[in-house]
């Protein structure tokens, strides 16, 4: 399926996913395991309510099952506003490693997640996530 192009004038919120991987604060290691075992989840996100707490993008082997997921997220990984122009979003977004940045109001409340496919050439899921404008 043939994504849609993107406009010079959209911002992060027309591309973003709104709908990411989440997990309570309670979750449990296992539960994090879980997500991260379908490959096309590279960042299982972590909130309070809304309220954005953490991200994780690796388990290490050590972790125990019943251990909190939250003592292995970071607290503080790349973020983006949902009002950042798409341009610089994609730019940002293409420099980091795992292709990822979370999205987040001036609250710190978790909004969705801005992603790259694989290739880089497009943003992940959505009907507007088609190539950013050059």
């Amino acid at each position: 399926m043939e994504s849609l192009p993107i406009t010079a004038d959209q911002v992060v919120a027309d591309v973003m996913l709104r709908n990411p991987k989440t997990l309570a604060v309670d979750a449990r290691v296992s539960d994090a395991r879980a997500v991260l075992e379908n490959p096309s989840v590279q960042m299982v996100l972590i909130a309070d309510g809304d309220t954005f707490a953490g991200a994780i993008t690796d388990l290490p082997g050590e972790a125990a099952s019943e251990e909190r997921a939250l003592e292995f997220a970071d607290p503080a990984p790349e973020t983006i506003g949902p009002d950042e122009p798409v341009s610089t979003a994609f730019a940002r977004t293409a420099a980091n490693p795992h292709r990822r940045l979370v999205v987040l109001d001036d609250e710190r409340r978790l909004l969705g997640l801005l992603c790259l496919n694989g290739t880089r050439t497009r943003f992940c899921g959505g009907a507007n996530a088609g190539r950013p404008a050059t």
